[in-house]
């Protein structure tokens, strides 16, 4: 089972909890960490609490701005976090306001952090990333909703295995034009809609004729937009050709995944021997995916 979804089926559990409706959203906070341990240790093994609280301290709090069914006290909570935090434009600014004003709660713990970095990431338009020894802000991706994750979740790992092998695929396919993929694992159990794929980092080497840098790869992205593709509403849902009816459709995900993963390579063949913008013209005109090339260094 994936750690993702691990936590993300703990924080639906303590949110819908009788026994946790009378408190506040910082103690099923607190409750959620309890319960993703008690989880890990039965599916997984011995929890690593240097990283497994800070995944369900954020998971906790991307879920508490994103839920479709808030609780009246989490209405409350995110209405005043929203309207403050959007008067900073320094996070450190924000935290700082918040430390002195609320001096006798904050505490300089995880569930805080969480709360701080989540609220001014909804209101500055970022997402919190974590790791077991940092927290930073990344730009906004679509947000997988609780009701899509029951969806997928009987799917997930005939769906993840698919993927993995195809893939694999795509790592022999992009050696035969000269091109290395490297990966290395990550201190970041990942989430849902990448199906594990996130778990690790991939990064991408040119042929030496194209004297350019690595560049990241974001394969955990490219399996989220395969099987839960983004919506109008800024929320990831299944693809209904793929899931019809609710039940997987393994031709057409094979099919989807080939396209997706295949146009990101042709689009980085085209660009060794001719600029970003001509490759991406040259792709639509072949029929390929023309989404942005990968700019980041590794």
């Amino acid at each position: 089972m994936f750690p993702a979804y691990l936590i993300r089926a703990s924080i639906d559990w303590v949110r819908h909890n009788e026994q946790f409706q009378d408190s506040n959203p910082y103690s099923r906070c607190q409750e959620v960490v309890k319960v993703c341990e008690q989880l890990w240790e039965q599916q997984i093994g011995k929890a690593d609490l240097y990283l497994l609280e800070p995944a369900s301290v954020a998971g906790y709090w991307a879920e508490f701005f994103h839920a479709e069914d808030p609780l009246l006290d989490e209405k409350e909570w995110k209405e005043g976090l929203i309207k403050r935090s959007g008067q900073y434009d320094s996070f450190d600014e924000w935290q700082e306001w918040f430390k002195r004003t609320y001096a006798q709660v904050y505490k300089d713990d995880n569930i805080w952090v969480g709360v701080l970095m989540s609220a001014w990431a909804h209101t500055h338009q970022y997402e919190v990333l974590y790791t077991e020894d940092s927290w930073e802000f990344r730009p906004s991706t679509s947000y997988l909703p609780t009701s899509e994750m029951w969806r997928i979740e009987p799917h997930m790992q005939t769906a993840g295995e698919v993927l993995q092998e195809l893939w694999q695929d795509e790592v022999a396919a992009y050696k035969a034009i000269d091109f290395t993929i490297d990966e290395q694992s990550v201190s970041y159990l990942g989430k849902v809609e990448c199906l594990g794929i996130d778990r690790k980092r991939f990064s991408i080497v040119y042929p030496p004729r194209a004297n350019k840098e690595r560049q990241l790869l974001d394969v955990g992205e490219m399996v989220a937009d395969i099987v839960l593709p983004a919506g109008d509403d800024w929320y990831r849902h299944l693809d209904n050709i793929i899931f019809a009816d609710d039940v997987i459709d393994i031709t057409a995900l094979v099919n989807r995944a080939q396209y997706v993963f295949g146009s990101k390579r042709r689009l980085l063949e085209l660009s060794v021997d001719q600029g970003y913008d001509q490759a991406k013209i040259q792709v639509a005109a072949e029929g390929w995916l023309a989404f942005e090339a990968e700019n980041a260094s590794a």
